[in-house]
Order: structure tokens, then C-alpha cells, then sequence
């Protein structure tokens, strides 16, 4: 036996259990004098489920399976979906919506009828009032999560909801998406969790969006942003037009902004390269239209407000709901976006926040951003030797440019992301990692083991983090890979 090898597990297993015990203890402080020592505050071991697995008529073999297997004492249902893949439900004939009953008192401040909310793939079935009845039983949580839609335009009704480009052209998908500031979209979004706050025994919400604004959308700042169409720069909608108005933000000289950025970034992708080089043209453009950056902090304080909104509406029917977000995996790739969300602002309206830290699939992500952003503004120097500087500006150690996809990012990534945020986000918010399980990334990418599910959800303890969301969707997780899950809560001491 190499007892060095020996002293190495047992100094990481003590690593780990500190961490956990540091993550109760924090946890018992949140939770107030209810809980006076850190025995009684269980970490959070959250999984995303699809409405598909959800609708069976007993619910008790696939829960007692997660309990087992994986450790999984909290569900988060994405019970509100337009697009089929979110739901594990066949794609032909899909429309979708919400997957529970719509209370229409809660809706009047919406152009949305009953209909246009309204699932029916599963028949009559309340699936998020089955899934509570059979998960409380069982000493298991269930948290709403609500995914904006930005995919698609699932039925003709949401069009009025959905943003304008700078060349007045309503959009109908990713990177856009409905308007932060269209009173519609706001009524159906506050009567949503009112909703559900007040007609199901829930837990607590987790709401995403998974966007930024128009500029760096527009540079196609985000992974697999490649082929994003630069003239489609949002939001120019009526709403958006006359709040910035009273902001003293000129809607027309950034109209004039975009067009210039539409024209750098069809030129940097049919590489030419401007005279004086991309990022300096990049940054001439914004020295002669400042008006594009504040567009884009306009976009991004919109919808922070909306958050804001979200969590004050949720705390007024029940305020021991615990109300948070999931953040998108952009922000591990982009210093562009990193920039613009920030935890400290989120943790002023926040209970737990949920980031994406998926580490298989981040290493074709990050080179694909890179990919990405190497046709325009970081485009000055070759792609190898520019994801090295972003690692140096979000202090990563991880592959280099060709090895990069192929091993995925290692567990550093998920303990240094979940420190930063908890750091970022104050005392008083908790930081849920999600975790990857078999995420799907394209042929030639890394490969998720459970060993790799483990020793990811040890880190994020040893981040800081009181519990972890097992992600994408239960429907796509192989079961050998999830029970990595059920290993590092062992070894955490979490379970039995």
C-alpha cells in the first residue's frame, strides 16, 4: 500500500468535511435562532427535473431512487416551458407553457389569456402539485423553477411580449428574448410566482435568464455565438425607447452605435481586419458612441429591476419562501459578461443563487466563446494565446487552447467560481452550484464520470457552498454518472 497515496485521500477527506461543517455552520446562521447549531440545517442536494419524468401516476420509486442514489433532498421542476426539450416530452405537436394550473386572478396586469399559459401534453395532470404531494412525504423540497422561454415563439400571443432590434424588427429567439420592460411580460411573470406562491405549498422559486444585452450579444459574446446575427442588438421596443428617453439615454445615436458594430463584427467574421487592428476599432466605436455601453447597462438595470420585482412579490404572499436564480454559464467564459452581472447587486435581492458551473462541458463552451470573440474584438492575437489571457482575467488554471475541449475544466474551476460568488454576494445569501451531469456537448468533447460529479460537488463545499443543483435535466443524466452525486455526499458526511 503507498501510504503517501493513503495521507493524500484522508487529508482531502478532512479538506472536505471541514468544508461541509463550514457550510452548515453558515447555514444554521441564515436560518436564524430556529436553527441554533449546524446539525440542523441539511445541505441543499437539488436536482432539475423534467415535467416527462414528473408525470407518473407514483412518484415514490423514482424519489426514493434520487434519495438513494444521488443524495437528492430538493426538486426544482421546470414547470414552465415552450420548448420540448426542456420537458423530456416528444417534439412533434409540442406547445407546452405551464405545466400547472394557471389561477387567472393572478394574471390581470398580462395580455395572456388561460390558453395562451395553459400545457396540455399531459392532459388535466397538475404536475407540480403531484410532484409536492409525493416529494413532502418524503422529507424532500420543491422549488418552481421558471426558464425564461428565448428559443422560440411558442404561440403568436407572446409576439407582442417579445423585444425589438435597433432596425425595429420584432425578434423571436436567442440571444433575445421578451422584454424586461414590456408591462405584459412583467404582469405574467409577477402573476406567475404570485401564483405559484400562493396556490402550491412550494419551497421557493429559482427563475433564469440566460442573456445579456444587445452590444455583446451583437459581438456574439457567448458560447456558440459564432453564427448570432450582429443587426439583431435589442431592446428598441416602445417601452425600452421611452424609459431611456427619461434616463436621458438617446435612443438614436445608439441605433447609429449598432449599426457601426453590425458592419466591424460581418467584417471581423469575413476577416478583415480593420487597418488599425480589432480592438482598437472596437474601442473607437465606443469612444464615438458611448451611448452603446449605456445601452447596455440600461438592458442589464432593467432587468435587475425585474429580479427585484420577482423576489418582492414572492416575499409579500410568504416571506420564508427562499426565492433565487440560476445565472448562466456565459459568466464563466466572458470577462464581457462577467462585467455586467454582478453578485453584489444580486445578492441584494436574493436567497440562494444558483451559477452555472458546469465543468465537463465548460472546456468546448470556453473554446467556442473564444472561437467566438477571436473573429472581433479579441481577435488581434491568435486564439491559444487569448484564452490564456482569460484565464488570467477570471483566474483560472485550466487546458490550454487545444486540449481545452477535450478535458473539459477541472474542480479548481467549480471551488474558485463558488468562492468567488459567495464572496461577491454577502453573507446573507446562499450559493447552490450547479453541477454537471451529463450536460450534452458535441463529439470530441470531454466525457462525464461520476468520479468527475464527485469530486465537483466536494469542491463546491469546499468553495463555501451549503448545497448544489444536480443539472441539466434528470431525463438526460446517466444513472452511473449521477451516483457520483450519492459518493460525494457520503464522503461529505451527508448521508448515510
Amino acid at each position: 500500500m503507498n501510504t503517501a497515496n493513503v495521507e493524500r485521500r484522508d487529508i482531502l477527506k478532512g479538506a472536505a468535511a471541514l468544508g461541509v461543517t463550514a457550510a452548515l455552520a453558515r447555514g444554521a446562521k441564515l436560518m436564524g435562532a430556529e436553527a441554533s447549531t449546524a446539525a440542523k440545517v441539511a445541505p441543499t442536494i437539488g436536482i432539475q427535473m423534467n415535467v416527462g419524468a414528473l408525470a407518473a401516476p407514483d412518484l415514490r420509486p423514482l424519489l426514493d431512487d434520487l434519495k438513494t442514489r444521488a443524495g437528492v433532498n430538493a426538486l426544482f421542476p421546470f414547470i414552465y416551458s415552450n420548448v420540448n426539450r426542456w420537458t423530456g416530452l416528444p417534439a412533434r405537436g409540442f406547445v407546452g407553457g405551464n405545466f400547472a394550473i394557471p389561477h387567472m386572478q393572478y394574471y390581470k396586469d398580462t395580455s395572456l389569456t388561460y390558453k395562451d399559459m395553459r400545457a396540455t401534453e399531459l392532459g388535466d395532470l397538475d404536475v407540480l402539485e403531484h410532484t409536492i404531494a409525493a416529494a413532502k412525504p418524503m422529507g424532500m423540497k420543491t422549488f418552481a423553477w421558471i426558464l425564461e422561454n428565448n428559443e422560440s415563439l411558442s404561440t403568436s400571443a407572446w409576439e407582442p411580449l417579445y423585444e425589438m432590434d435597433f432596425q425595429g424588427r420584432r425578434t423571436d429567439r436567442h440571444p433575445s428574448g421578451p422584454c424586461n420592460n414590456n408591462p405584459a411580460y412583467i404582469g405574467y411573470l409577477l402573476g406567475l410566482v404570485e401564483d405559484y406562491a400562493r396556490s402550491y405549498d412550494i419551497d421557493g422559486v429559482m427563475w433564469s435568464s440566460e442573456r445579456q444585452g444587445g452590444l455583446f450579444n451583437a459581438l456574439g459574446a457567448y458560447h456558440n455565438g459564432q453564427g448570432s446575427d450582429p443587426g439583431k442588438a435589442t431592446c428598441f421596443c416602445e417601452f425600452c425607447v421611452k424609459k431611456a428617453k427619461a434616463k436621458g439615454i438617446d435612443a438614436e445615436r445608439a441605433r447609429a452605435g449598432f449599426a457601426e458594430i453590425e458592419k466591424y463584427v460581418k467584417a471581423g467574421r469575413a476577416r478583415q481586419r480593420p487597418r488599425d487592428g480589432y480592438f482598437v476599432e472596437f474601442f473607437r466605436i465606443l469612444l464615438r458612441y458611448p451611448e452603446l455601453l449605456a445601452w447596455e447597462q440600461f438592458w442589464i438595470d432593467s432587468r435587475g429591476e425585474l429580479m427585484a420585482a420577482i423576489y418582492q412579490k414572492v416575499k409579500s404572499v410568504k416571506p420564508s419562501l427562499q426565492v433565487g436564480w440560476h445565472v448562466w454559464h456565459a459568466l464563466s467564459f466572458s470577462p464581457l459578461h462577467r462585467a455586467e452581472l454582478d453578485y453584489a447587486a444580486m445578492g441584494k435581492y436574493s436567497d440562494f443563487i444558483k451559477p452555472v458551473l458546469y465543468a465537463n462541458c465548460a472546456g468546448d463552451r470556453m473554446r467556442s466563446f473564444t472561437d467566438s470573440v477571436g473573429a472581433n474584438v479579441f481577435g488581434d492575437a491568435p486564439r491559444g494565446e487569448m484564452l490564456d489571457v482569460f484565464y488570467g482575467m477570471m483566474d483560472y488554471k485550466e487546458a490550454a487552447y487545444d486540449q481545452v475541449r477535450a478535458a473539459g475544466f477541472s474542480s479548481d474551476y467549480v471551488k474558485r467560481e463558488t468562492k468567488r460568488c459567495l464572496d461577491t454576494a454577502g453573507g446573507n445569501v446562499q450559493v447552490w452550484p450547479g453541477i454537471d451531469v451529463d450536460v450534452p456537448v458535441p463529439a470530441g468533447a470531454s466525457k462525464r464520470t461520476a468520479e468527475g460529479v464527485k469530486n465537483d460537488i466536494i469542491a463546491s463545499f469546499q468553495g463555501g457552498a451549503t448545497g448544489v443543483v444536480l443539472s441539466r435535466l434528470y431525463y438526460e443524466m446517466d444513472m452511473t454518472v449521477l451516483a457520483g452525486a450519492g459518493a460525494a455526499a457520503r464522503e461529505l458526511r451527508i448521508m448515510n
